[in-house]
């Protein structure tokens, strides 16, 4: 009868190990994939942001780009027609100016959004998202 009890209330530890083990990586899977839309968003801003800013802000925006790829787990450079990268306006549209204060707030909000991310547990995307947020703090000091 006592061994019959080990057995059960091992068999039950193991059963509720297994359930917790379960939903901790659906959460790391659901938490990855927040992540990777959270970049996506921070990397939006980088692209739509008018002003060049010495080219710190495209710098910024690769950062977060080989991020991306990294969480996607695909090289950075390989995949040059991704959502993901750095829109180039065409060369027949008229360019469209937006105030310096305008590009100015789009870079702030992009920092915000890199520094409010929780990386630790991927050393590489830290990486980016570290030089990413120095690339922007850079290009704000360029007037």
């Amino acid at each position: 009868m006592r061994l019959n009890w080990t057995l059960g209330i091992g068999l039950l530890t193991f059963l509720f190990g297994l359930a917790l083990g379960s939903t901790s990586f659906a959460q790391a899977v659901a938490t990855k994939a927040e992540l990777i839309q959270e970049l996506r968003s921070a990397h939006k801003l980088l692209a739509e942001a008018d002003h060049d800013y010495d080219g710190h802000r495209a710098k910024a925006a690769a950062e977060v780009h080989k991020a991306i790829k990294e969480l996607e787990g695909k090289h950075a450079g390989k995949n040059h027609h991704s959502a993901s990268t750095v829109k180039v306006k065409p060369a027949k549209e008229p360019a469209i100016h937006e105030p310096q204060a305008t590009s100015d707030a789009q870079l702030q909000q992009a920092e915000s959004i890199l520094q409010g991310l929780q990386t630790k547990n991927y050393p590489k995307v830290t990486a980016n998202v570290t030089a990413a947020i120095t690339e922007i703090n850079t290009a704000l000091k360029i007037k």
